[in-house]
């Protein structure tokens, strides 16, 4: 039997247990970063708010899973930390993306989803930790599901429920 664990937004959940599910929703421009450890199935998702805390000073004390430049050090940790090891270099550790949509008019000065992403991609790279397969971009928002198990990512699209598997 499954037991389904949804990650909230600005929230983080790492897990061992074979038979657990993660899951988050409604990724507009938001993205959801999955961290994996093959070896010790030991899985990680993230469902990341903005690009960076910059701006946002009391707010990153409070709620560091909202901003991709705090969120992503810290899920690397807690992955690393219940994989059982202590550098991401070398470690095994892999990376899926999803999400970042444009929600908003496309021409918009914003683009929070595609800062989103670039930022992660960046935090990545400085971690040395391989993004293996991401579904990220056009306008749609998506739900992520994760099967601690296999570390099999499911995509579902709305409107439409199209889906994909990363």
């Amino acid at each position: 039997m499954n037991n389904l664990r949804v990650v909230g937004i600005g929230e983080g959940q790492v897990s061992r247990a074979p038979g657990d599910l993660l899951r988050t929703y409604a990724l507009g421009s938001c993205v959801a970063l999955v961290l994996h450890h093959p070896l010790t199935m030991t899985v990680g998702l993230a469902h990341i708010l903005l690009p960076d805390s910059v701006n946002h000073a009391g707010s990153r004390q409070k709620s560091p899973g909202y901003y991709a430049d705090t969120a992503v050090p810290i899920l690397i940790r807690l992955v690393l930390e219940t994989a059982g090891m202590y550098a991401p270099l070398g470690s095994g550790l892999v990376a899926k993306l999803v999400g970042g949509a444009a929600v908003w008019r496309k021409d918009s000065l914003f683009q929070v989803g595609d800062r989103n992403v670039a930022a992660v991609e960046r935090l990545l790279r400085q971690h040395q930790i391989p993004l293996v397969a991401s579904d990220t971009g056009g306008t749609a928002s998506r739900t992520v599901t994760v099967e601690v198990a296999s570390g099999a990512v499911t995509v579902r699209w709305s409107p439409g429920n199209k889906e994909v598997r990363l």
